[in-house]
């Protein structure tokens, strides 16, 4: 003779609604990580307001954190936004991105980048420095920032999620597919649950 198993429509409900706040948990945590508050350099060279006599044959970014060399970008730019990197950047050190550069013109650059770290979290900022001119650089406006930060977005590529990362996503939006199901399909009046077992099967 079949078994009834009977859950009461209060409990399924609580149930259900902790299961959607883990699916939602699930998917925040693969979404990418939030900006570092105090931008995560920790010194660069040229540093900001630099006044150099020579040109320098590249610039370094140290930052708090280990960085994602293949996920992070640095350019300089000239006064009119024309960059002047000859190459892409590199890490040195597990902190540490270097980035050669070909300048030779005397006048006011920028350094920008967008540095995604180990730990998800990202960095983004931009600093000038001046060569050859004697005096220290322009303040930098909002028009050279944008262009910075311009410059560090075009490279092409996107900041995916890895492999295993994108089967949980997939595993998280089918839990959450189920458990909206179950709270439509659920019978209304509170009447409890029934679930048939038939011990034959």
């Amino acid at each position: 003779m079949p078994r009834e198993l009977s859950l009461p429509s209060g409990g399924r409900r609580r149930a259900a609604v902790a299961a959607v706040v883990a699916a939602v948990a699930g998917l925040l945590a693969l979404t990418p990580g939030a900006a570092r508050a105090d931008g995560g350099l920790v010194s660069a060279d040229p540093p900001a307001g630099a006044v150099l006599t020579v040109a320098p044959a590249e610039v370094t970014l140290d930052f708090g954190a280990g960085v994602e060399e293949g996920q992070s970008h640095v350019a300089v730019l000239d006064v009119e936004s024309r960059t002047v990197t000859d190459g892409e950047p590199t890490r040195a050190g597990s902190t540490r991105l270097r980035l050669p550069v070909s300048i030779g013109a005397a006048g006011d650059y920028t350094i920008a980048y967008h540095v995604t770290f180990t730990d998800g979290s990202t960095a983004t900022g931009a600093h000038r420095f001046s060569v050859g001119t004697g005096v220290a650089p322009a303040p930098l406006d909002d028009a050279a920032r944008q262009a910075g930060v311009d410059a560090v977005a075009d490279y092409g590529h996107g900041h995916g999620i890895d492999g295993f990362s994108a089967f949980l996503l997939v595993v998280d939006g089918a839990v959450l597919a189920v458990v909206l199901a179950l709270l439509w399909l659920r019978p209304r009046g509170g009447r409890a649950v029934s679930m048939r077992l038939d011990p034959r099967t």
